[in-house]
């Protein structure tokens, strides 16, 4: 008798104590289960293996994913939970819940209203990180700035281009993202010649060049598969343009594309060919 007095004169605070053990359990169920899906998202996109130069760029960008995304279902569950709870405290204390939902609703309608930029922010920030669009290390072009990624945040995308410049781009306002440094990148020279050239000859010293520089020690792992001459993309009564290609690694085309550079204009002052000045020549196909 005494036990269902005492439940019974204590009862709301007994219903709060479960109310609250409830919610810490739940919370822990929950982070637990969100730590799963982040691991397997992480496999889902590992299974798709790239092959990534620097392994440290990719750990860095595989933990960011990570804390990103573990972060983002860690404040949902904690915020979802917590308001709850707080409802339900609130209902078991006889607060009239009805007029606080409702003065709720007006305040979350109003600070929605005026964080609408920050809202869209912070969601497409979500997508980019769920949908791996870019990360740590890669290069990419954005619109208006493009360079080295080098943070990946909710809200901000960090930049650095070429000049050292570091850019900040909302990641609600990108529109766009065109990523040169994911799966793997081609590296592709168009090579203008008088037309007197003979293309053979030409082309059987583009094709030694590309594949000596294909099998050396330095570049040549960078290079995946055969040099491929994709033959004369423009003639003229001036000029013809030979276009050569090569798949190289990730962030390896730049490198690649100067050093084949280097070795031709050598090997054609070797023999004796000089390139034509490039007109104006549209070859983007």
């Amino acid at each position: 008798m005494d036990f269902q007095q005492f439940l019974q004169d204590w009862e709301p605070l007994v219903r709060i104590a479960f109310i609250v053990f409830g919610a810490m359990v739940l919370a822990i169920v929950l982070r637990i289960s969100s730590r799963r899906v982040v691991n397997a998202i992480i496999q889902g996109v590992n299974t798709h293996a790239r092959e990534i130069a620097d392994k440290v760029v990719e750990e860095q960008r595989i933990l960011q994913r990570t804390k990103t995304i573990a972060n983002v279902l860690d404040n949902f569950i904690l915020w979802g939970i917590a308001i709850t709870s707080i409802v339900m405290i609130l209902s078991e204390l006889g607060v009239d819940i009805g007029a606080l939902i409702a003065v709720t609703s007006i305040l979350g309608a109003a600070i929605g209203f005026g964080a609408q930029s920050l809202v869209k922010d912070i969601l497409s920030g979500i997508f980019i990180v769920f949908e791996d669009q870019y990360g740590i290390g890669d290069w990419v072009d954005v619109g208006e700035a493009n360079g080295e990624v080098e943070k990946v945040g909710l809200r901000i995308t960090e930049l650095r281009d070429v000049h050292g410049t570091l850019w900040f781009v909302r990641n609600g306002e990108i529109q766009r993202v065109g990523n040169y440094t994911q799966d793997w990148a081609r590296a592709l020279l168009d090579l203008p010649f008088s037309y007197e050239n003979d293309i053979d000859k030409v082309n059987s010293i583009i094709s030694t060049v590309a594949h000596e520089l294909a099998t050396e020690t330095q570049l040549g792992p960078s290079i995946l598969g055969d040099p491929e001459i994709w033959g004369m993309d423009y003639v003229s009564g001036e000029q013809f343009v030979i276009r050569v290609a090569l798949t190289t690694k990730p962030s390896k085309q730049w490198a690649v594309t100067r050093e084949l550079r280097s070795r031709l204009k050598s090997a054609f002052d070797k023999e004796g060919i000089a390139l034509q000045k490039a007109t104006r020549i549209n070859l983007s196909s």
